[in-house]
């Protein structure tokens, strides 16, 4: 500190402050004026040439920080070189900045941005400005730099809101004109800032042929408990001429309602929504989003669920609806509810010594569902459902187990289920010949009535288990001077046989025998055959031999290094599995299709290969109206061979990036390449990956080849689907970086959808 008495002034060094009412100045260096009350405070360049300790100014709830600060604290006004402060989520730049005694600020060569970097990477360029704190920003002709280059888009004034306090106001309009239906006005309306939880925006479209529309739009939040936001859309339609044949009139209306729970609010307890609910052709003439438009099914669900600390009960419920544009179908189901216990072993000891005993095993849960399904057209279900449409029910279960385990491999599982089923619904039969055909048409006729009223079925159903699952281990050593060590091959065989027996005759009440013809012939069918849940007891005896193979083959090497003794395992081939049953009381087509699947990743997941088929051992054949079914016939006695191929998928995928950045980035993408749940197949039937949207600046390239084959021979005819795929990017620069998504389609012999994308790393 020095103090000049001559000049009446203050200089202040090293971490200076200055504290005058609710006025804090903070520098490495200030000069104060003691005579005026003027102080000018500014940072110092260290011994590298940095400037450091540049001053920072608040009062109250404002601050920023400036290189030159000149104020006076008796009129309050002063002079801002190139200051930085934060407004409202955003961020103020300004060469020369003019401070008044009513707290506003105008500004000079200003800039405002969300980037929070002290050299913005985008920004609002402003020539002039006005700053009225906690209110708004006004500001004279105005353009967008992006990277220091200024882009041709410019406003003749802008307008920033800064106020801290939600407030209401006007919602200004868009305009344009579009080919279908003219000029238009979008999105004018008035916002309502309710409270601070919950505010409301109302808005209207119209266009000049005919075409109008109102959107409502509510956001809420609570801290620490629950969120969500919530919209309508409401649009009358206005197509052709009026007067002419081609004019016409609809409705559209969209409903989305989004909600979430915060973790904290309740841990046992969970509500969520998520609601996409519009008619068929709203996307189609309202959204401006391509993927929303080309998407064929929606999705909408709010659910509930509830757990019992300390206990092993838990509660859920929800109400869902897909939509299919395709289609113009719904499916829907209103609501459904779940309570489970979970399992108890109800004869363990509370204190155990020694090892278990075998009848601790014994196992009790129990189950209860609830369900309100239908499936309507859109149309249909908005204007003709009626509650007798629904088909609903209500079951619930109590299986009782015990599995043994002897000989190392075996397992005997005895086990029984209680299971009690709520119809609302039964199947009367009645049978007309030609003469008493209330119809008619004098031919015999079989008719199924079904009516309404709750019935409710009950049984006691035992079962028992047995399953066999060794392992068979095969290995090949190397020599000693060889890279590779070893090569081991693991054959898990299972083999499990389950039996039901016959308790039909036990609850005869729920089944009836239907004549078939009117030779006497008849066939039994359960009175409850229209609804969404079967019968508890079943028809007949059941009994089925399940067997199922699994290989793995991996190799042992030895490291590159003469002097390391460390080995590395890797797989060859990660599984190849082969599976089948056979169920011995069916009177027909006993033997299930063979099914194989094999998949692995090679060269650290560079290389990716994914396998799968299915063998038919029946033949098939075609009767007089040239319908093709499968026969109980072998076809190894139809045609010599012991299966036929009815199914191929095939799939082989390249993962190529530079070794910079290998040890981070993309890994959870890379494991989504490999992982075969992470594959959907598009209604056009290639395999497709889900990827995410991560971009990583840190890999200077990457390229991803994938090929995708299929082959579908169900009888005569066959189909055969290729695709190949090529995605990848590259940098330019470290910050600039080009994308790229590409195919081609070989049954069309078309390039598939491509795709070019610019990323820029914007820091924020």
């Amino acid at each position: 500190l020095i103090y000049s008495m001559t000049g009446q002034k203050v200089f202040l060094y090293s971490d200076a402050r200055i504290e005058y009412k609710s006025i804090t100045l903070v520098s490495e260096y200030i000069e104060f004026n003691m005579g005026n009350e003027a102080v000018f405070a500014r940072g110092i360049y260290d011994s590298l040439g940095n400037e450091v300790g540049k001053p920072n100014f608040s009062e109250g709830n404002e601050s920023f920080d400036a290189r030159k600060i000149s104020y006076n604290f008796r009129t309050k006004k002063g002079i801002i070189t190139d200051i930085f402060t934060e407004q409202e989520g955003g961020y103020l730049h300004s060469e020369t900045t003019k401070r008044h005694p009513n707290d506003q600020i105008h500004m000079k060569k200003g800039k405002y941005t969300t980037c929070d970097a002290p050299h913005p990477h985008f920004y609002i360029a402003l020539t002039k400005a006005k700053s009225i704190p906690n209110d708004k920003i006004i500001s004279g002709p105005a353009y967008i730099v992006i990277e220091d280059v200024p882009i041709p888009i410019g406003i003749p004034f802008g307008f920033f809101p800064s106020n801290q306090i939600n407030q209401s106001g006007f919602l200004l309009p868009t305009y344009g004109e579009e080919e279908r239906r003219g000029f238009y006005l979008r999105g004018g309306g008035f916002y309502f800032a309710l409270s601070q939880f919950f505010d409301l925006a109302v808005t209207g479209d119209i266009y000049t042929n005919g075409t109008w529309g109102f959107s409502t739009r509510s956001s809420y939040k609570k801290n620490y408990k629950f969120g969500g936001n919530f919209g309508i859309n409401y649009y009358e339609n206005v197509s052709g001429d009026k007067g002419l044949e081609n004019y016409t009139k609809s409705k559209d209306f969209a409903i989305r309602w989004s909600h979430s729970q915060d973790s904290r609010a309740n841990p046992n307890q969970t509500f969520r929504a998520s609601v996409d609910f519009s008619t068929r052709s709203y996307d189609q003439n309202h959204q401006r989003n391509i993927n929303n438009v080309l998407r064929s099914t929606k999705r909408s669900s709010v659910s509930f669920s509830r757990i019992w600390p300390n206990s092993p009960f838990n509660f859920s419920a929800s109400m869902d609806a897909t939509q299919n544009a395709q289609s113009g179908t719904l499916d829907m189901n209103l609501p459904s509810a779940n309570f489970n216990m979970n399992r108890l072993y109800p004869l363990k000891r509370k204190n155990p010594i020694g090892s278990p005993r075998w009848y601790e095993k014994l196992t009790v849960s129990y189950s209860a569902t609830l369900a309100n399904k239908i499936h309507a057209d859109e149309t249909g279900f908005l204007n003709e459902t009626q509650v007798s449409d629904f088909d609903n029910g209500y079951q619930h279960s109590i299986p009782v187990s015990l599995p043994l385990n002897f000989l190392n491999y075996f397992t005997l599982s005895p086990s029984m289920r209680y299971s009690g089923v709520v119809f609302t619904k039964s199947v009367h039969p009645s049978y007309f010949d030609g003469n008493d055909n209330p119809s008619g048409s004098g031919l015999d006729t079989l008719v199924l009535d079904t009516i309404s009223g709750f019935n409710y079925a009950h049984a006691i159903v035992p079962s028992i288990g047995l399953s066999l699952t060794p392992k068979i281990y095969g290995m090949y050593q190397f020599k000693e001077k060889s890279r590779i060590v070893a090569i081991r091959h693991v054959m898990s065989p299972s083999a499990s046989f389950s039996f039901v027996p016959d308790l039909s005759s036990m609850s005869a009440q729920y089944y009836q025998e239907i004549p078939t013809d009117t030779l006497g012939n008849t066939r039994t069918i359960s009175k409850f055959d229209e609804s969404i849940y079967r019968t508890p007891v079943p028809s007949g005896r059941s009994g089925s031999l399940g067997l199922n193979l699994k290989n793995n083959i991996e190799m042992k090497l030895r490291s590159r290094s003469d002097t390391s003794v460390e080995t590395t395992k890797v797989k060859i081939l990660d599984n190849l599995n082969f599976s089948s049953s056979y169920n011995m009381f069916k009177d027909s087509l006993k033997w299930t299709p063979v099914r194989m699947s094999a998949n692995t990743s090679l060269f650290k997941r560079k290389v990716s290969f994914r396998f799968g088929g299915t063998f038919n051992p029946y033949a098939y054949t075609t009767d007089e109206n040239g319908r093709t079914h499968i026969i109980d016939k072998s076809y190894l006695s139809t045609d010599n061979r012991l299966f036929r191929l009815t199914n191929l998928d095939f799939s082989l995928g390249f993962n190529f990036r530079s070794n910079q950045g290998k040890q981070g980035g993309r890994e959870g993408e890379m494991e989504l390449a490999n992982d075969p749940t992470a594959r959907i197949i598009d209604p056009t039937g290639y395999d497709q990956m889900v990827f995410n949207n991560y971009v990583d600046f840190e890999i200077p390239w990457s390229i991803n080849l994938n090929y995708n084959f299929r082959y579908q021979k169900p009888f005569d005819e066959y189909s055969i689907i290729q695709s190949f795929r090529v995605r990848g990017d590259f940098s330019l620069t470290p910050k600039w970086k080009i994308g790229y998504n590409t195919g081609f389609d070989f049954k069309s012999k078309e390039i598939t959808t491509t795709n070019l994308s610019i990323h820029r790393d914007l820091h924020c």
